[in-house]
């Protein structure tokens, strides 16, 4: 099992898109796309014009020409630095912090779906094989007992139809073993799927070891701390707060930083001025503040509260089911172990019957259909005691993924 979890920790996709966008909400955090860095920007152009002027001064001089030709270019290198903005700019930096956290829980929620998935899929493999082990016995016993009545039948103490009935029983077991392989091979072409291996890639797998579990307080104290839904819910809340506190923000004024070098020259062939060009610094604070806005910021406020509200109803219903779900597969697992308990009496017993069953075959005093019924009896009592460990170890494995225990070792 551990090397099957640790191929499908490398391998499945939902775990890679996940750490890619981690890597992307990464990338996202930095100080210049919080809007706490200055912009700076180059600009440049160059204009050229051919027109026909006709200039009339006040002095009663008159200019004109065809075809004048002007040149003008521009260039200036400029940058904004916004000093305040009523503190928007360190909540956008601490809401990229919060994406870039939330995505290693969304990874490590990942990580805990493909874990269980597998080890669930791993678990449900081990009971088919053993489902396939009891079919197998079964067949086993049927077939002592065609032996039985065709020895019977043929020295006279017995009828053929002791006989047809013991090959009928023999033919349903054998078409309940392939559909019980069929089972077995689809549920390793899903495993394979979780590893991204290839679907017909064939495999043996060992019983797993039991695994640690705690009681129903310590489960109940890890799942709040360590639990990957309830910890999404916080950040969930967290950025809903961190929502609320930019669209407070904007109830302040904005205060810009503007500075640049400016380069302008002109040429022109006719008018005032021949030659003309400008060059130096500016600087200079531009501010803003939205006065009025129709209601909009303050209705998104409202907005921003109502839903800071709606994620810590969020939160309280994730915690509900998930008391829920604990409570419910802790007590699967209990009544399943006594379950087990109880089965491998029944199982003792079985056995026991089926044996003084096969004697009195042997000598006479039942019938074949007797002796089915005992054999069917002791299958019973096994898928019954195979059901039961199954349920006990998928309860125990549910119980770890919602206390948060599962990635413990991984």
């Amino acid at each position: 099992m551990e090397e099957a979890v640790k191929k499908a920790l490398e391998n499945n996709y939902n775990i890679r898109i996940a750490q890619n966008e981690i890597n992307i909400h990464t990338a996202n955090n930095t100080a210049g796309n919080a809007g706490m860095l200055p912009q700076v920007s180059l600009n440049f152009g160059q204009a050229y014009n051919i027109n026909n002027t006709r200039q009339e001064f006040f002095s009663g001089d008159i200019r004109e020409g065809d075809h004048v030709k002007t040149t003008n270019t521009n260039a200036n290198i400029l940058a904004n630095w916004t000093l305040f903005d009523g503190m928007k700019m360190f909540t956008n930096r601490e809401i990229l912090r919060e994406y870039e956290d939330k995505g290693m829980v969304n990874l490590r929620l990942q990580m805990e779906n493909t874990v269980t998935k597998v080890m669930d899929t791993y678990l449900m493999i081990e009971y088919q094989k053993k489902r396939i082990e009891t079919i197998r016995e079964a067949i086993g016993i049927s077939q002592e007992r065609l032996n039985l009545a065709t020895l019977r039948r043929d020295i006279g103490t017995g009828s053929g139809m002791d006989v047809l009935q013991a090959q009928v029983d023999i033919n349903a077991d054998s078409s309940a073993l392939i559909n019980q392989l069929l089972v077995l091979k689809n549920l390793k072409v899903g495993l394979n799927n979780l590893m991204i291996a290839n679907p017909d890639s064939d495999f043996e797998t060992t019983t797993p070891s039991a695994f640690p579990l705690a009681g129903i307080d310590e489960l109940m104290t890890h799942a709040a701390g360590r639990n990957k839904m309830l910890q999404l819910a916080d950040k969930n809340i967290l950025l809903a707060n961190l929502s609320l506190d930019q669209w407070k923000a904007n109830q302040y004024p904005e205060l810009d930083l503007n500075t640049g070098y400016n380069f302008s020259r002109m040429n022109a062939e006719i008018g005032i001025l021949k030659f003309n060009q400008n060059t130096g610094f500016s600087l200079g604070l531009t501010g803003r503040w939205n006065l009025f806005n129709g209601f909009n910021n303050k209705r998104e406020i409202q907005v921003a509260k109502l839903n800071i509200e709606n994620q810590k109803l969020l939160k309280e219903q994730v915690w509900t089911d998930m008391k829920s779900d604990i409570y419910a597969s802790y007590n699967l697992f209990t009544n399943a172990n006594s379950m087990m308990v109880q089965e491998d009496k029944n199982i003792a017993i079985a056995r026991q019957y089926l044996g003084i069953a096969q004697e009195k075959m042997r000598i006479g005093t039942i019938t074949s259909i007797e002796l089915r019924q005992a054999q069917v009896n002791l299958i019973d009592a096994e898928f019954r005691k195979i059901s039961a460990e199954n349920d006990s170890k998928r309860a125990m494995l549910e119980l770890m993924r919602l206390s948060g225990s599962l990635l413990q070792d991984f």
